[in-house]
């Protein structure tokens, strides 16, 4: 766990940062230097800091939302037109970009249109960073990432076209106040899972902050901005980006501010803070300044949780387990992947059922296939099974009545469960956990039912013999085997 830095310490690093700032930048080296003294490792935390300041994109504290509701800085107009998109209004501007509300008027819907912000349209860097974003968020589909549609040029200036999120970002859900624990939970779920695809195809956020995730009024989460977003490869090793601070300093784990290697586990960090923030209404850094925020980041301990009561099934010391675990200053101390983290905060709350996912369209009709072949053979099985009950003796009525109560179980679970994925997704996660016990134990009794039939009539020279001893390994197979690889690759998000 985070042993807390001795607050003269990082008192120490916050003043000397402050200091540093009013020292000509071309001196600052040597100043540094020489007031450090043998203190490699003061030196080492102010000069981060430095680094950040120099090179960071935003504030050190708190941004302000970029103003979903407009900016005097934008080069466009309403009206104005740009092939088939007419501009209606700005909804975003900040030092990085300008993000224009424009409809779309071939497709006939609204669209949120990024640029480089006014300012810094000839900085080639700042032009490729926005081409980078359009390519990594339109590389893989997800319902919790805003879908980019199109990389556009009008008069010489690149344009991302993606969908536009109407909604509140997390900032101004803040702004009035903390969230309930349940609900903040939840909401970092959400994320974490959505993190989970991006991080499976090889690409890290590096800038999740309240005013990048937007909460749409049904309820449901869009993360806006991947233009900082990191390419790794499936080891974790980055393979783009040059040791560059870039982000925003009170989100960013202390790898990023030192401008380490950065993977997907820094953005668990960023989403430990947003957790702890949301519950708390503050960030677990937060100093009287921003040196002072950013020196807690690198070495304190996050401030502790206020514990409400009553707690009477310990959801806090769980939630906040998780948070600690998060922020870790060390990564090889985080969850193993943004999949273990969602999973963890599915257990703070025991109440609370995983959401439905999102199945595949070809691996569920396979699915259902198998639902509906099971079934339909169980009952079409009953007929030799029937007519081998001399071959058993005393045993053949007891044996059909056990395979026939088993074919009965084990039948109508599974059409429960098809017609369960079929009209009521949101609560098949919850019927697949419930029922699929009760039918792998009617599929052994099935199983085991025939085979003993299929013995008895091989010993009586009974013509039924084969059939039902081959039945047997059948349904064993395709209920302890297919049925479980079927059910997981219908039932896994995409």
């Amino acid at each position: 766990m985070t042993t807390p830095l001795d607050p003269h310490r990082w008192a120490r690093i916050a003043d000397l940062f402050e200091r540093a700032l009013s020292v000509r930048e071309a001196d600052r080296p040597a100043w540094l230097v020489a007031i450090c003294g043998d203190d490699r490792a003061l030196h080492d935390e102010v000069a981060s800091l430095l680094r950040v300041h120099a090179h960071a994109d935003g504030v050190l504290s708190h941004p302000p939302d970029p103003g979903r509701g407009g900016a005097d800085t934008a080069a466009l107009r309403p009206a104005v037109t740009l092939g088939q998109y007419r501009i209606l209004e700005v909804i975003g501007a900040g030092g990085m970009g300008v993000v224009y509300l424009a409809e779309d008027g071939r497709l006939g819907r609204r669209v949120a249109l990024k640029a480089v912000a006014p300012a810094a349209s000839g900085d080639r860097d700042r032009i490729e960073r926005l081409r980078r974003e359009a390519r990594i968020a339109a590389s893989f589909v997800h319902p919790t990432i805003a879908t980019v549609h199109a990389l556009e040029e009008f008069d010489g200036q690149l344009y991302m076209v993606s969908e536009y999120v109407e909604g509140e970002t997390l900032r101004e859900r803040l702004a009035r106040g903390p969230l309930p624990v349940a609900e903040a939970v939840d909401l970092v779920a959400t994320l974490a899972r959505a993190l989970a695809v991006a991080h499976a195809r090889g690409i890290v956020h590096r800038d999740l902050k309240p005013e990048n995730i937007v909460r749409t009024p049904d309820g449901r989460l869009k993360i806006l901005d991947f233009g900082l977003a990191l390419t790794v490869d499936h080891a974790g090793a980055p393979l783009t980006g040059d040791g560059a601070v870039l982000g925003t300093p009170a989100y960013m784990s202390p790898e990023q501010i030192r401008g380490r290697g950065v993977d997907a586990r820094a953005d668990q960090f960023a989403l430990g803070i947003l957790l702890h923030e949301l519950i708390a209404g503050t960030h677990p850094f937060l100093a009287r300044t921003p040196a002072a925020t950013l020196a807690r980041i690198l070495e304190a301990a996050p401030a502790p949780l206020a514990r409400p009561t009553p707690d009477p099934d310990d959801r806090w010391d769980r939630v906040t387990t998780v948070i600690a675990r998060c922020l870790q200053k060390q990564p090889e101390h985080r969850y193993a992947d943004a999949a273990a983290l969602a999973a963890a905060l599915s257990r703070v709350d025991p109440t609370a059922s995983e959401p439905a996912p999102t199945p595949r369209a070809g691996a569920f009709w396979w699915w259902q296939f198998h639902q509906a072949a099971a079934t339909i053979s169980y009952v079409l099985l009953l007929a030799p099974l029937w007519a081998s009950r001399p071959s058993a003796g005393t045993l053949g009525v007891p044996l059909f009545l056990a395979g026939l109560i088993a074919a009965v179980v084990a039948g109508a679970l599974r059409l429960h469960l098809w017609f369960t994925a079929r009209q009521y997704a949101d609560q098949s996660p919850v019927q697949q956990q419930r029922a699929r016990p009760w039918i792998r134990r009617a599929d052994v009794v099935f199983a085991t039912v025939l085979l003993v039939a299929g013995i008895a009539a091989a010993r009586a020279d009974g013509p039924s013999a084969p059939l039902l001893v081959a039945a047997a390994a059948a349904v064993a197979v395709a209920g302890l085997v297919i049925e479980p690889a079927t059910t997981r690759a219908a039932h896994q998000t995409r």
